[in-house]
């Protein structure tokens, strides 16, 4: 099993793997599993697309899932080509040509899970996210930590690694399905309204601070603010941007050289505790034994 975690692509990832990234958290089992095995993980990840990223895969030998958390792109397959935004939801495997591009101004970052099995197929298809299908959730903060969760568990040399692995494989495929957006509430005035509001905090999370913060640059009131996410989403808006703001913090901890209070500093915490607190309300550690741990492996993938 191989995971990384670097400004680039390993060299030793498989040759489907894209080089055309800034950064790539991925673990992969074994890339030539029994065909016999009724589900397997081969593997997946999260990937910082770079504003050339594009492609084109004529065949591709499995079921892979893939989910946009933030920027813009287009999918072609099938026969149509559909704009990608953050909260997309598209699968692709044997038999679907595909091409993934990335709008150069606003590049994608994107899950993804690759899969094999006759058992994960007739899921998939089951659940009607056979390869070709494209949707939107309307949780995507949940289907976030469901694929962070995959890539901590890939990431860990355990024997039962496969097996979580399997579980959260399905999990994702279920949330796809459960958490999928009606073709008619896509045009209501209300999800139109929610989707700018998460637009503005996911372009925004390094100068806005606060509720009040949100709902002034949305020129909304920051109950209905509230009111809205309730209905889409699990997070509160402030959730939404509070982990949005320590996933950048997590990032420079691990690519920069920046000391907990420069990053601190750097999203305008007066208080370096302050942040501390936030953060380790985040990721469950504080970011001091959050920085240790990525330096010498003990902690798994933001």
């Amino acid at each position: 099993m191989k995971s990384t975690d670097a400004q680039v692509v390993d060299p030793a990832a498989p040759q489907f793997v894209s080089r055309q990234v800034a950064s790539s958290r991925l673990f992969w089992f074994d890339l030539s599993p029994d065909r016999s095995l009724p589900e397997v993980v081969v593997g997946g990840g999260y990937e910082v697309c770079r504003p050339d990223f594009r492609i084109d895969h004529r065949e591709f030998p499995w079921l892979t899932v893939e989910f946009v958390a933030s920027g813009r792109g287009t999918v072609e397959m099938v026969g149509q080509r559909v704009e990608l935004r953050p909260g997309s939801v598209f699968v692709y495997g044997p038999g679907v040509e595909h091409t993934i591009t990335t709008n150069a101004a606003d590049p994608l970052k994107k899950y993804f899970v690759v899969l094999g099995g006759d058992r994960m197929s007739e899921l998939a298809k089951r659940l009607e996210l056979g390869p070709g299908s494209i949707t939107e959730s309307t949780n995507p903060a949940a289907m976030a930590r469901a694929f962070d969760d995959l890539i901590l568990r890939g990431s860990k040399r355990s024997e039962l690694g496969q097996e979580l692995c399997l579980a959260l494989a399905r999990q994702i495929l279920l949330m796809a399905r459960e958490d999928s957006l009606d073709v008619g509430l896509a045009d209501t005035r209300a999800f139109q309204t929610y989707r700018r509001v998460r637009e503005v905090i996911e372009s925004g999370h390094l100068e806005i601070t606060t509720l009040d913060g949100i709902a002034t640059r949305c020129d909304l009131d920051a109950a209905y603010l509230c009111r809205l996410f309730s209905r889409f989403q699990e997070e509160t808006p402030y959730q939404h941007l509070t982990r949005l703001r320590m996933e950048h913090a997590a990032r420079r901890l691990i690519e920069g050289d920046l000391s907990v209070k420069a990053v601190s500093e750097e999203l305008g915490f007066r208080d370096p505790f302050h942040f501390s607190r936030v953060f380790k309300s985040v990721h469950r550690v504080p970011p001091s034994q959050f920085r240790g741990g990525r330096k010498d492996g003990s902690l798994g993938s933001v």
